[in-house]
C-alpha cells in the first residue's frame, strides 16, 4: 500500500525538525553544574571574578585578594602607576598561623578573605575561625587579640564603650565597661514600645523567632558622639494575630508550633510608628513631632525615614522622609531637645516622587557642607537627575545633571571640591542599562566621563550591599585623595576587566586585574545572545538575553522558556559578566535550563526601572498585566528571526515578583504561556499586607466606601480586582506548579493557599510543593529538580529521568 502524500509531508518535516532530544540524568548532571552561590564576586569556574579594591589608610594604595591556579593571595596596588606587590609574605604568615594552632595553613589557602591594617602597617589584624588575632608583619608572630564577647540583641554606640537593646517594649543601656544595666524608657509594653519590630520586619522573622528575648531595636541608630538615640516606637496592639505552623519541628519535638506575629492585611489599620530621641547621659526623651499623617505608613520592607544625619553639636537632626504612598518626598530638619520639625524641602509626583530609580539602592540625596548644601534626586523632568539645594532655605539653587539619561547612584560627594561623583545610564548610547562612572561639579559644569569602556561597570552606592540585583557590590572605588579610581566593568558577553583611572580627566594609568574564565569555557558554558526588540506599543526599545541549548542546532525546534523577575522595584536582566553567572532571575541559573534543551528569553519589560520616567511608570495600575504583553511580543518578534523558537510551547517561572508574575502570565496570556513554575508567589493583593510594592504602582486600596480601609473583612478593593487570582484562576490552561513556604513572611501562606483551595473547587489540575519550616528564601536543588521536572514533562513531552541533586 502507498504512503498518503499528506502524510509523507508530515513525515518529512518530523525528520527535518527533529523531535526534542531525549533528556536524560546526563542533562540533568550538566544543568546542576551551573547552580552556583548567590555570591557576586566569585565563581567556581572563574578566577578574579570581580575584585574589591580595599583603600589603605588615607593613601592612594589598595589591596585585593587576588586568586590563584590554587588558592588566593592578597596584593597591593599603587594606583598612580598600577604596580603591585605581595601585601606580606603569605609563606611566613601560614608558618605563623600554623605555629598559633590553625594546622594545615598554606601560603596560597591562609583562612580569611579580610584584614585591616594597623595604623602603622606594621600589622594585619584579621578573624581566623571567630578567633581576632594580630600579625606582625616584620616578625610575623600571630597573638590573639582580647575581644569582649557581645551578648546578642545589642546595638552597639560608635565609641564601643555603651549599647541599647529593647526588652518587653522599653529601651535599656548597657554600659560594656561595667556591665551596668539602665532602663531608658518605663512607658513601653510588648505591642506598645520602642524598639519593637513589625509583625514581619523585612522578612527577617524577628518578632516570631525571637520573642520575649532582647533584640536590637528596630530602625534605632546612635548618633555619632554616643550621647543620643533615635529610636522608633511601635504600637500594634489593634493589629491581629497571623498564625503560622511549623509542623516539622527542626528541634526535635513532634508537636507543631505556632507562631503569632501581629500582621495587618490590606484594608487594616498597619501599626502607628513614631520616633524618639534620647539623651543617654540625661535620660531626656523628645517625641520628634513630625507630619506623621502626611508620612509612608506601609511597613514591610522600610520605615518613612530613609536617612538621617547630625549637626555636629547634635542639636538638629536631619532626616529624608517618604510620603504616603511614596507620593511626596521630605527633607526635615528636627530640633532634638524639643522634638520640632520643620519641613526644609519637600517634592510631590505622581505616581509616585523617588529618590533613586529604583528602591532596593539607597536614596540619592546627600547633605554636605553642615547642611548648606544638598544634593537631590527627582524625576520631575521625566529622567532621573540631581538638583542643588540651598539646605538652610530649601530654595533650589540649579539643576546639575540632564538630559534624556538618568543618573543611577551617587558613588561619592568630595565637599571640598564640590564634585559629585556618580554612575548613570543611557548617556553613551548603546544599551541604556550599561552603567558608567561620571564626575561633575555642583554647579552642573565640568561633566566628566570618567569610565569609557561601552560595559556595564559594576559600581553602587557604597552603602548597598543587601540584594546586589545588579551584579555589583556597594565599595569605595575613589581613592582617600580622590585623584584616583579603581573598578571593574565587563558585559554578559566579555568577563571582567579591573583598572584604575585618573578623575581629574578619566585618563588610563593601568589595569590591574583580568578575569581568568578558562575553566568555565573549558565546562562548556555558552555567552547569551543580546537581543533588542520592541515592546508591545511597537515603538519602545526593550534590551535582553537570550540563551541557546548546548547542542544547538538551527534546524530543530525548541521549547521557550520566560526566565524572570518581573518587578516594578528594580530592572534584573543580567547587563555584565558577574550577573550572567547568577541565579538572579527565578532563583535558577538561566544556563541550567538550556542544558536541559530550552531556549530561555529573559527581558525587563515596560514598568522596569533604570530608564525614563515614562517607561518605569507603565506599571502603574497594570500590576496585573506587569510587563507581560511585552515580553509575549519580545519572544514572538525573536521567533520572526528565529524559527526554531516554538512559540506553541512557551514555559514561564519566577520566585517572589517572579512567582508572582507567572500567575499573572498564566492568567491573562493563557494561550500564550502554557507551561508555569511559580516559587512563592503572591496570589493577590487584597490577602497580603499593605505594602509600597502595590500601593505606590497600582494603587491604594481603594473600597467600595472610598477609602483604604474595608467596612467588612469579606470585602475587597476594587481596583485590585484585575490581581485577584482567586477569582480569575479559573481562566487557567496550562500546567501550572506553585511551590510555597509554610513560613514564609514576606508571601503570606494565605495568599496562595486561597488560589490552592479555589484550584481545588474548580476541579483544575495543578501540582504543588509545600515546605515545611520553609520561609521566603528556601531554594536548594530538590525545589529546583522539581521545576526541572516540570517542565521537562510539559513542554518535551516527557517523563523525567531519575535524578538525585548533589547539592
Amino acid at each position: 500500500r502507498s504512503i498518503p502524500a499528506g502524510i509523507l509531508a508530515t513525515i518529512a518535516l518530523f525528520a527535518s525538525t527533529g523531535a526534542d532530544a531525549e533528556i536524560t540524568a546526563d542533562n540533568y548532571a550538566a544543568a546542576e553544574k551551573w547552580v552556583v552561590s548567590w555570591d557576586t564576586t566569585t565563581n567556581p569556574y572563574v578566577k578574579n571574578l570581580m575584585p574589591i579594591p580595599r583603600w589603605i589608610g588615607d593613601g592612594d594604595e589598595f589591596w585585593y585578594k587576588r586568586d590563584l591556579e590554587e588558592g588566593h593571595e592578597f596584593t597591593i596596588v599603587t594606583a598612580a602607576t598600577g604596580a603591585k606587590r605581595p601585601a606580606f609574605d603569605h609563606g611566613a604568615l601560614a608558618k605563623a598561623l600554623r605555629k598559633a594552632g590553625f594546622d594545615d595553613t598554606e601560603a596560597h589557602t591562609l583562612p580569611f578573605d579580610d584584614f585591616t591594617f594597623a595604623d602603622a602597617r606594621d600589622a594585619i589584624e584579621i578573624n581566623v575561625e571567630d578567633q581576632a588575632l594580630r600579625c606582625s608583619i616584620a616578625s610575623v608572630r600571630c597573638e590573639s587579640v582580647e575581644k569582649p564577647e557581645l551578648e546578642p540583641g545589642l546595638l552597639v554606640a560608635p565609641n564601643g564603650e555603651l549599647a541599647v537593646y529593647t526588652d518587653a517594649g522599653n529601651l535599656f543601656l548597657l554600659n560594656l565597661e561595667s556591665g551596668e544595666h539602665s532602663q531608658l524608657t518605663t512607658d513601653g509594653e510588648p505591642n506598645n514600645g520602642y524598639g519593637n519590630y513589625y509583625g514581619n520586619w523585612k522578612a527577617s522573622h524577628v518578632s516570631r523567632v525571637r520573642s520575649g528575648e532582647r533584640q536590637v531595636p528596630m530602625e534605632t541608630e546612635w548618633s555619632p558622639s554616643s550621647r543620643h538615640v533615635l529610636v522608633t516606637h511601635l504600637d500594634d496592639r489593634h493589629v491581629a494575630e497571623y498564625p503560622f505552623i511549623e509542623t516539622a519541628p527542626h528541634d526535635g519535638t513532634y508537636r507543631p508550633k505556632v507562631y503569632l506575629p501581629r500582621i495587618p492585611l490590606t484594608g487594616e489599620k498597619p501599626p502607628v510608628l513614631e520616633w524618639h530621641v534620647i539623651d543617654v547621659t540625661t535620660g531626656h526623651k523628645s517625641r520628634l513631632d513630625l507630619p506623621y499623617a502626611d508620612l509612608f505608613h506601609i511597613h514591610q520592607d522600610m520605615t518613612a525615614l530613609r536617612k538621617v544625619r547630625w549637626s555636629d553639636d547634635e542639636t538638629t537632626l536631619y532626616a529624608l522622609a517618604w510620603g504616603d504612598n511614596l507620593e511626596a518626598a521630605y527633607l526635615l530638619s528636627i530640633d532634638t531637645a524639643t522634638g520640632k520639625s520643620t519641613t526644609v524641602i519637600e517634592e510631590f509626583d505622581k505616581p509616585r516622587m523617588q529618590t533613586n530609580s529604583t528602591t532596593y539602592n539607597p536614596p540619592n540625596v546627600e547633605l554636605v557642607n553642615d547642611f548648606a548644601d544638598v544634593i537631590w534626586f527627582s524625576m520631575r523632568d521625566g529622567w532621573g537627575h540631581l538638583y542643588l539645594y540651598d539646605g538652610k532655605s530649601g530654595e533650589i539653587r540649579n539643576q546639575i545633571t540632564q538630559g534624556e539619561w538618568l543618573v543611577r547612584d551617587i558613588i561619592k560627594v568630595d565637599d571640598e571640591q564640590r564634585r559629585i561623583y556618580f554612575t548613570g545610564g543611557g548617556r553613551e548610547g548603546g544599551n541604556p542599562y550599561y552603567r558608567y562612572l561620571y564626575r561633575v561639579d555642583f554647579d552642573g559644569s565640568d561633566l566628566q566621563l570618567l569610565s569609557p569602556e561601552p560595559a556595564d561597570h559594576l559600581l553602587t552606592s557604597p552603602f548597598n550591599d543587601v540584594l546586589a540585583l545588579d551584579g555589583a557590590l556597594g565599595h569605595e572605588p575613589i581613592s582617600p585623595s580622590g585623584k584616583f579610581v579603581a573598578y571593574s566593568y565587563s558585559t554578559p558577553t566579555q568577563a571582567t576587566r579591573s583598572v584604575i583611572r585618573r578623575t581629574d580627566d578619566g585618563s588610563l594609568v593601568a589595569e590591574f586585574e583580568e578575569a581568568d574564565t578558562s575553566a568555565l569555557y573549558e565546562a562548556g558554558w555558552r555567552d547569551p545572545e543580546e537581543v533588542v526588540v520592541k515592546a508591545a506599543d511597537g515603538k519602545t526599545d526593550l534590551y535582553g538575553l537570550l540563551y541557546k541549548p548546548a547542542d544547538f542546532d538551527p534546524s530543530k525546534s525548541y521549547p521557550v522558556i520566560d526566565s524572570q523577575y518581573a518587578s516594578p522595584l528594580t530592572a534584573v536582566v543580567p547587563r555584565n559578566f558577574n550577573l550572567v553567572l547568577k541565579p538572579v532571575l527565578g532563583r535558577t541559573p538561566q544556563m541550567s535550563l538550556t542544558e536541559l534543551g530550552f531556549v530561555v528569553v529573559a527581558i525587563d519589560a515596560r514598568g522596569t526601572t533604570y530608564r525614563s520616567r515614562e517607561f518605569s511608570n507603565h506599571s502603574w495600575k497594570n500590576l496585573n498585566v506587569i510587563g507581560l504583553d511585552d515580553h509575549v511580543a519580545a519572544i514572538k518578534q525573536l521567533a520572526e528571526t528565529r524559527p526554531w523558537l516554538d512559540t506553541d510551547r512557551v514555559g514561564i517561572h519566577g520566585s517572589s515578583y517572579g512567582g508572582f508574575t507567572t500567575f499573572r502570565a498564566m492568567i491573562e496570556f493563557p494561550e500564550f504561556f502554557k507551561v508555569g513554575f511559580s516559587n512563592v508567589g503572591v496570589g493577590g493583593l487584597h490577602n497580603m499586607y499593605p505594602d509600597y510594592h502595590w500601593e505606590a504602582f497600582h494603587g491604594k486600596a481603594n473600597y467600595a466606601n472610598e477609602t483604604r480601609y474595608y467596612d467588612e473583612p469579606t470585602e475587597r478593593p476594587v481596583n485590585y480586582e484585575n490581581n485577584d487570582a482567586t477569582v480569575q484562576i479559573d481562566r487557567l490552561q496550562g500546567k501550572l506548579f506553585i511551590s510555597m513556604g509554610e513560613l514564609d513572611e514576606n508571601v503570606l501562606p494565605g495568599t496562595t493557599l486561597q488560589v490552592i483551595d479555589r484550584l481545588i473547587e474548580l476541579d483544575k489540575d495543578f501540582d504543588m510543593l509545600l515546605i515545611p519550616n520553609a520561609n521566603h528564601y528556601f531554594s536548594g536543588g530538590y525545589v529546583l529538580r522539581k521545576m526541572w521536572d516540570h517542565f521537562v514533562e510539559h513542554l518535551h513531552g516527557q517523563t523525567p529521568p531519575v535524578y538525585k541533586m548533589k547539592e
